[in-house]
């Protein structure tokens, strides 16, 4: 069994993060950009890592079930079905497979996540 353990996660300058590039599908004139650490990828595409973004309002693409602990910046997520979520840091937030929206990045996120297939 393999442990990895990522200290301070939230203190992690973003230039140590990989770029991951700008998000997908933006919705604002400003394109959030995406950074992280991939910690660890399964053969079924499940994965578990850190996950930074910038401000700006695009919508969800991940559509495997999804645990995510926020450990800095604030956004909200616009659920197709339901109210919107505030989060901030210190919260953690379970998305179910096929879960769908629009995120509003207010100030820059980070997130440690697991996805995972159902």
């Amino acid at each position: 069994m393999a442990i990895k353990q990522i200290i301070g996660v939230a203190e992690i300058p973003s230039s140590q993060l990989d770029e991951w590039g700008p998000v997908e599908l933006p919705l604002s004139e400003q394109t959030s950009q995406l950074r992280g650490l991939v910690i660890n990828e399964n053969a079924d595409g499940s994965e578990a890592g850190i996950w930074e973004c910038t401000p700006g309002v695009w919508t969800r693409q991940i559509m495997d079930a999804e645990i995510s602990s926020f450990v800095a910046g604030h956004a909200r997520f616009h659920p197709e079905d339901g109210e919107t979520i505030e989060i901030k840091a210190g919260d953690t937030l379970y998305f179910d497979d096929n879960s769908r929206g629009t995120w509003e990045v207010i100030e820059t996120v980070r997130k440690a996540y697991l996805t995972y297939k159902r």
